[in-house]
């Protein structure tokens, strides 16, 4: 398995565990995401593409896997997603840009040879 599936099959996991031992918090935070996700003015696609910008900024690593996916699987290119990668960059700095060196070239490899049927 790889490393974005690795982190992505434990975030489902958590968020069963919070769902149930946090119901309100979890509910609560859930229902927001539903809502700000949403096609609205900005496509779905572009919504993911500026969470995988601020993924880097903020420099959550888990983040940034489950965005990159999500903006893959709407739609992105793997140069889009790369470019709002550097806007997260121009905002956090070298640490935002180390969390790029180390962890997307690898997830995105792994999230398009799983779009595409290949083995990662």
């Amino acid at each position: 398995m790889g490393a974005v599936r690795d982190l992505l099959n434990t975030r489902a996991k958590n968020r069963l565990r919070l769902q149930k031992e946090a119901p309100v918090l979890y509910d609560s935070f859930d229902e927001m995401l539903k809502r700000v996700y949403q096609e609205g003015a900005i496509t779905l696609k572009n919504k993911e593409l500026m969470a995988v910008a601020a993924s880097v900024a903020t420099r959550c690593v888990p983040c940034l896997a489950n965005h990159a996916s999500n903006a893959v699987a709407a739609g992105a290119t793997r140069q889009e997603v790369l470019e709002a990668a550097g806007i997260g960059v121009e905002f956090g700095g070298g640490p935002s840009f180390i969390v790029i060196r180390d962890n997307l070239l690898e997830f995105l490899d792994e999230i398009m040879a799983e779009r595409d049927g290949e083995s990662a």
